[in-house]
């Protein structure tokens, strides 16, 4: 069984400074490289923004939504180097979307406050990361009513647990769940219905290329469970409910870079304890993914859909410009449907309504680009594009 320890720093909780807004490009290299991007109400307008890692300029850009599906660059906050995950929520419960990511060179996790009007503090709160941290996660592990923090550390194979305190904040030392190989993807949710929280995260490695799930207690430990086998090189994963029988399935999706096999999607049907039988892998040809998949109805037949971006196409080494469409038939399966044509090497997708018509619609981060294109679903699983946005100011303004 996989152990949970403590690791050996002192313990106390680090509190959070303000520190004033940073707007601007903190640039590092040639290309902007925009990844993963949250969605949410950042100046409190009642219109959904966007918030996107600039991993090429260190920096965090934002995005504000008109409720019609356009978006404007509205500055930047920085971040350490080379920026990777991302996640939203209110961490100081002061009712203000907050910001956390991590830095994969930095080796760090780093906590930028909202205020409410669409401007964040600049790194408010450290903590350390492991491994070359790339994803983080913010949820109530404990059920204290405080948002917690899961982040990875593929390098060395750790997912750490950081407790919230309701203040900005996290306890230390983490804890940490342990002998992850290459943990590149992993996700949260209540897989086996006891009302606390799993944790399901994706490993590879020359042999053994497996889906962990661990069962959380409601304190903030997890303890090992079903173990599944995958395709090669995967490079994230998401729940949902696929077969429409009130328990969580889980979609697979790879392969990330570098990879010699092509891209997959593999669907597992959760019996509601925690295990999980494999349904379908569907192969997708030559490519590679990079960042993350999204599930939604897009067609709005009551059966969950995937939207999955190609970031690498057919042609190894060239760049796609496809996210691919497919539809839910209820049962696990799902049949590919629409192209929909976004820009140079899409990396992660979002659905969310963005104009405010009732359908489902898209933001993709579009890495060679440097953009965010957003595509307005029509609740027929097709979607037409209606904006571009650059994650840079040009001349170093934004409007």
């Amino acid at each position: 069984m996989k152990k949970i320890h403590f690791s050996a720093l002192a313990y106390f909780v680090l509190s959070a400074v303000f520190l004033p807004q940073v707007f601007g490009n903190h640039r590092t290299g040639t290309l902007a490289l925009p990844e993963l991007l949250v969605a949410g109400d950042l100046n409190e307008d009642g219109k959904l923004d966007l918030a996107v890692n600039v991993s090429g300029f260190d920096n965090i850009a934002f995005l504000m939504g008109n409720g019609l599906g356009g978006f404007s660059l509205n500055g930047h906050v920085a971040t350490d180097t080379l920026p990777k995950g991302l996640a939203a929520g209110d961490l100081n419960r002061d009712r203000h979307i907050d910001l956390v990511g991590c830095s994969n060179w930095g080796y760090d996790v780093e906590v930028h406050l909202g205020d409410g009007l669409g401007g964040f503090g600049n790194r408010d709160n450290l903590v350390r990361g492991e491994g070359g941290p790339n994803r983080t996660i913010l949820a109530d592990f404990n059920n204290d009513g405080k948002l917690d923090l899961a982040v990875s550390g593929p390098d060395e194979g750790v997912i750490l647990i950081y407790l919230g305190d309701g203040k900005g904040g996290f306890i230390l030392p983490p804890s940490e769940v342990e002998d992850l190989r290459h943990c590149d993807g992993f996700t949260t949710a209540d897989f086996n219905g006891d009302g606390k929280l799993d944790l399901g995260v994706v490993t590879h490695g020359q042999e053994n290329n497996l889906c962990h799930i661990f069962l959380g207690d409601g304190t903030g430990n997890f303890n090992a469970g079903a173990e599944l086998t995958i395709n090669h090189d995967a490079a994230t994963l998401a729940p949902g409910d696929l077969n429409n029988d009130g328990k969580l399935d889980l979609v697979v999706a790879g392969a990330g870079p570098e990879n010699t096999t092509g891209n997959f999607v593999q669907t597992f049907l959760g019996d509601g304890t925690g295990n999980f039988t494999l349904k379908e892998t569907t192969l997708l040809g030559l490519g590679n993914l990079k960042g993350l998949i999204a599930l939604a109805d897009f067609n709005e037949d009551g059966k969950l859909d995937l939207a999955f971006p190609m970031t690498g196409g057919h042609i190894r080494h060239q760049p796609s410009t496809a996210v691919r469409i497919f539809l839910g038939d209820g049962t696990g399966r799902l049949v590919e449907g629409a192209t929909v044509t976004a820009e140079a090497e899409p990396h992660s997708v979002i659905a969310a309504d963005l104009n405010k018509d009732g359908h489902q619609d898209l933001a993709v981060s579009n890495r060679t680009a440097g953009t965010v294109s957003i595509h307005l679903g029509s609740g027929t699983g097709t979607f037409t594009k209606s904006a571009s946005v650059s994650v840079v100011c040009e001349g170093g303004v934004c409007e």
